[in-house]
């Protein structure tokens, strides 16, 4: 793969003890230049505010591990413009201090692992994402409570605005929908194994339409369409005037969400909204969230067999990815989950939502097991306790029905 000229950074300016301890002295003049240096407070910089998952889930992160001890929490990024989603932008800037730079150097500090450190008042946390998410994982495997974002009336203003000009129905309730396709990057096809067809999921949305529920899908505006002609269906994605500024408002006040693991996710997560996750494999993080529900990905063999998730997390966990290329080299391809599959977990969330039902405790119990045995950050008085332990994911119970070898 070719070098990037943040990789270049990394290796000529960060790599040297010396010249890190210059761009961190930098980083040092730009905080005290910007900031009154009485006060306390803890300083992260989020290198990637250009990828809608690291932009949302970095800072939540952040407020759910350090909110309750530091009045103010000091992010520096880049230049607003290069935000995935102007709209969060700008809701970051009223829950922390966002300091802008268009400085690449003190930005690409966000991969260096520097650990912890204290300047004066300044509590600097140098950490890489990867570092960020499994402390996350660890402290809710524990108990810590999750701290979600909470939007007031004026940041929901642009999604209801949305809702009224285009739905036949706009005080309803609505699930959004988003679906990575292949359109999405194509230049990134070493990231196609999380992509799915979106036609995989016209029959969840009929079901939805006729369960008297609104559906808005969100999402690239060059992916194919659903073509449902329907008041209640919204396919704001396609609406020529889409800028993707309501999304977070849309996230916030939806029933659920069903998605896909690519940056939306990171929306609903944050705020603490039901999801059905669907095509979904073994991430870096757990967020522990009750009301997610999860049907995984196939990854099949040359004779067409399906692996079972310990053989999954074999062949991921050590590089915490699965792409197209890591598959290849194992002769193995990806299979998305089946209209069927997507139908069925739809139903099932709904039965969910409708009548809080159980998950399946011996299911669960295997998922953390064999998690557990390659990825002990999910490991925690919360997650190991006897009754109800908390749930780094709840698995659909009608996807093990369909697959009842994937826990072996």
């Amino acid at each position: 793969m070719q070098e990037t000229p943040r990789d270049r950074l990394l290796r000529e300016e960060l790599a040297d003890p010396e010249k890190l301890k210059g761009h961190i002295a930098r980083l040092l003049g730009l905080l005290t230049d910007r900031l009154d240096p009485s006060q306390k407070c803890l300083v992260y910089v989020l290198a990637q505010p250009s990828r809608i998952g690291h932009l949302v889930l970095e800072p939540w992160m952040l407020r759910t591990l350090f909110g309750a001890q530091y009045e103010r929490i000091v992010i520096v990024t880049g230049p607003a413009d290069e935000a995935a989603n102007g709209a969060f932008f700008d809701y970051l800037q009223s829950e922390f201090k966002i300091i802008e730079t268009d400085d690449i150097v003190l930005t690409t500090l966000g991969f260096v692992e520097g650990g912890s450190f204290s300047i004066g008042n300044f509590d600097f946390l140098l950490w890489t994402p990867q570092t960020l998410f499994l402390t996350f994982t660890k402290a809710l495997a524990n108990g810590a409570p999750h701290r979600f974002f909470a939007p007031g009336d004026a940041w929901l203003r642009p999604g209801r605005q949305l809702r009224s000009e285009a739905l036949a129905h706009p005080e309803q309730p609505y699930v959004l929908l988003h679906v990575r396709d292949d359109t999405y990057e194509p230049e990134m096809g070493y990231h196609a194994f999380r992509c799915n067809p979106v036609q995989n999921y016209r029959d969840a949305v009929l079901h939805l339409l006729e369960s008297d529920l609104s559906v808005i899908r969100i999402g690239d505006p060059t992916g194919p369409s659903l073509d449902i002609a329907h008041p209640d269906y919204l396919e704001l994605s396609h609406r020529p005037s889409y800028d993707r500024s309501a999304d977070f408002a849309l996230a916030a006040e939806a029933r659920f969400g069903i998605v896909t693991q690519s940056g939306p996710w990171a929306f609903l997560q944050a705020l603490g909204r039901p999801i059905l996750l669907t095509n979904g494999y073994p991430e870096p993080y757990w967020a522990f969230e009750e009301r997610e529900i999860g049907l995984f990905k196939h990854v099949l063999k040359a004779d067409g067999t399906a692996l079972t998730y310990r053989e999954i997390c074999a062949l991921e966990f050590g590089t915490r990815a699965l792409t197209n290329n890591r598959l290849a080299e194992h002769g193995l391809t990806a299979e998305s989950n089946s209209g069927a599959e997507v139908l069925g977990a739809v139903r099932e969330m709904l039965e969910f939502l409708a009548t809080d039902v159980e998950p399946d405790w011996s299911a669960q119990a295997r998922l953390h097991a064999i998690t557990a045995s390659f990825d002990n950050s999910v490991t925690g008085a919360a997650a190991e306790r006897r009754a109800t332990p908390r749930l780094q994911r709840r698995l659909s119970r009608s996807f093990l029905k369909a697959n009842p070898d994937f826990l072996d």
